[in-house]
């Protein structure tokens, strides 16, 4: 993985990170912008049904309109949204995408990641999740946390490797919570 350093990130900006996958596939991880909403419902149009209910916890058949557009305008202050992209500037497809929201305490962010079919087992998903934590650690998060479905597997695998705490839920036993204490930085 090799990170783009440039005045956007000196700035407090996401830096665009370029990966070539472990399949040799490319993908650039940038910034949302307000301009990624159509392809932001093209990449949930082409999800499985599987991977809609995963991130959304429910059986979603289409994004809403409001959610679409809020999926691209994060709150600077208190999130960071980025997506995975092939292609070239103006001709990009969103193959993934991943945000973290900022908890009411100030310390604490909840994360959620989405990866469009066929790219999953390739290593984007550690290197979005790797993307926002050190993004997080740079804005003085302490803790990252997730809610993740417990047939889940493969997300609660990304999760323990990360060196997350994998435990229960106030949301019962169907949903994990995933904790990673961001001031560690063993691992990430």
């Amino acid at each position: 993985m090799e990170r783009t350093e440039n005045a956007e990130a000196a700035a407090g900006e996401f830096a665009p990170v370029r990966m070539t996958l472990r399949d040799r596939r490319g993908v650039t991880i940038r910034a949302v912008r307000p301009e990624d909403a159509g392809a932001m419902r093209a990449a949930f149009e082409r999800l499985s049904e599987m991977a809609r209910y995963y991130r959304f916890m429910a059986p979603l058949k289409e994004l809403p309109p409001a959610m679409a557009e809020r999926s691209v305008r994060p709150l600077a202050d208190r999130e960071r949204a980025v997506v995975a992209v092939t292609g070239e500037d103006g001709d990009e497809t969103i193959v993934g995408s991943a945000r973290y929201i900022k908890e009411g305490d100030g310390e604490t962010c909840e994360f959620a990641i989405t990866l469009a079919d066929g790219w999953r087992g390739a290593g984007l998903a550690s290197g979005m999740m790797r993307a926002l934590i050190r993004d997080a650690r740079r804005r003085g998060l302490k803790r990252m946390e997730g809610y993740v479905l417990a047939q889940n597997r493969s997300m609660l695998d990304l999760a323990r490797r990360l060196r997350f705490e994998v435990g229960e839920s106030a949301e019962g036993p169907t949903v994990k919570l995933v904790r990673l204490d961001l001031r560690s930085t063993e691992g990430n």
